[in-house]
């Protein structure tokens, strides 16, 4: 690989990884409340999938179980979910939303869409295609 192109990915590396920073910290600050952009995404998964356990819901966010147990027991702790008994299998755990936890989403869904339009405005919808093309052929399902 030619230098210039090694440049180029170091940059590209080092933009990355500001804008995620960035990014996951202005998301957090517009959540509030204690709320974080890891809560919204466990409360969406369980709000669209019954039967979720702590490991089905590490495996379908990429987390570690551990990762999924702190957020799930600060979860259960804000009375936003509850664990319950699988009526299938009495061994198995299961995630569900309480009413709480709907309407608490559903304010939370209203924060991040307000502020993914925002940060995302100055990019035009050709803009978003192609970032999204890029990042799929940088993605790989395969590893």
């Amino acid at each position: 690989m030619d230098q210039e192109k090694m440049k180029l990915i170091s940059e590209l590396e080092v933009t990355m990884r500001m804008f995620i920073r960035d990014f996951r910290k202005e998301m957090n600050e517009q959540l509030g409340d204690g709320f974080t952009s890891s809560d919204v995404a466990f409360l969406r998964i369980i709000n669209e999938s019954s039967n979720q356990n702590v490991s089905t819901l590490a495996s379908t966010l990429n987390v570690s179980k551990s990762h999924a147990t702190s957020v799930t027991d600060r979860l259960v702790e804000k009375e936003l979910i509850t664990r319950e008994r699988s009526t299938s299998d009495r061994r198995v755990i299961v995630l569900a939303l309480t009413d709480k936890g709907s309407e608490v989403l559903t304010h939370l869904e209203g924060i991040r869409e307000k502020y993914m339009q925002k940060r995302f405005e100055p990019l035009s919808k050709e803009d978003l295609k192609e970032l999204i093309r890029i990042y799929s052929l940088l993605s790989s399902e395969e590893e």
